[in-house]
């Protein structure tokens, strides 16, 4: 049939937290591990507003998605010591469960598990070169959950997860996470459903790192500049060193939607630094 729509946000986990107790106590977590301290902590206002905000970018890409009209939601994201750890790290993951399961905080989320289309992305994958790690019983964490509360509340129509290593080396260059998104993109074409994409993740943070609190605003900028002028081609030619020099490698997760819809410019664009760790970005395709 074909791609009808592609999305790309962050799953921050403090998008979803409701300002006030539950902020402070995630804060709380990251400033205890950030070298510059509390001196910029968000107010209770601060917090309200960058909620605020982060649910108007929703809100858009939340329409653009209803307008497609899709049959099935691919979810790119990356897995978080949920459902892998350091005897199997996958470097790119196919659900093919019947479905999946998750919560965060008081939230609870159940979808129907779209492995029909898991396997031709499996099998496309292995004509073309990308050997795929696949199975079952995946337990959706705040890295797909976050964005799905927002974008797909409720569960109408099934989702497909594929998980991008995106933390434990060696992890995939963005040309690699590029090229598959491009064969994904073969894959709705060839498909008999109405396929739209979301990617999660970042954009700049350094989780368990020394340079936790830190954001780069300039290279978030500079991303999402490309990708408004329809230029994630030359993302790929971005070394995995620049990515993760500027705390983006979760952008990796990104790169296969890039891969995906090629030189479309992005309709939206959102940027909202979280003042606490990460620079937040959603961005909408309207294919």
């Amino acid at each position: 049939m074909a791609l009808v729509a592609a999305l790309a946000a962050s799953h921050a986990p403090n998008i979803l937290l409701e300002p006030g107790a539950e902020w402070e106590d995630f804060m709380k977590l990251h400033y205890r591990m950030a070298p510059h301290g509390a001196s910029s902590k968000p107010s209770l206002e601060a917090q309200g507003k960058l909620r605020h905000d982060a649910e108007k970018a929703f809100a858009v890409l939340r329409a653009d998605l209803a307008a497609s009209n899709p049959d099935v939601l691919i979810v790119v994201a990356n897995d978080q010591f949920v459902n892998f750890s350091f005897n199997n790290i996958p470097t790119f993951f196919v659900s093919l469960a019947d479905e999946v399961r998750g919560r965060f905080t008081r939230h609870k989320f159940y979808y129907r598990n779209h492995k029909e289309l898991g396997r031709a992305v499996l099998k496309a994958g292995m004509e073309k070169g990308v050997d795929f790690s696949f199975g079952e019983h995946v337990e959706l964490q705040h890295t797909q959950v976050v964005p799905l509360h927002f974008i797909l509340p409720e569960p109408t129509i099934p989702i497909l997860p594929i998980y991008v290593n995106t933390w434990v080396d060696p992890i995939p260059t963005p040309r690699r996470c590029y090229q598959v998104g491009e064969l994904i993109r073969e894959v709705a074409v060839a498909s008999r459903e109405r396929v739209a994409i979301v990617a999660t993740g970042g954009l700049s943070h350094f989780p368990g790192s020394p340079r936790i609190g830190e954001i780069d605003t300039r290279f978030d900028h500079e991303l999402l500049e490309l990708l408004r002028a329809g230029k994630g081609r030359a993302l790929a030619d971005y070394s995995l060193e620049q990515v993760l020099q500027a705390g983006d490698s979760e952008f990796l997760n990104w790169m296969v939607v890039v891969g995906c819809v090629g030189e479309a410019k992005a309709a939206a664009t959102f940027y909202i630094p979280d003042h606490v760790a990460t620079g937040w970005g959603f961005v909408s395709w309207r294919l």
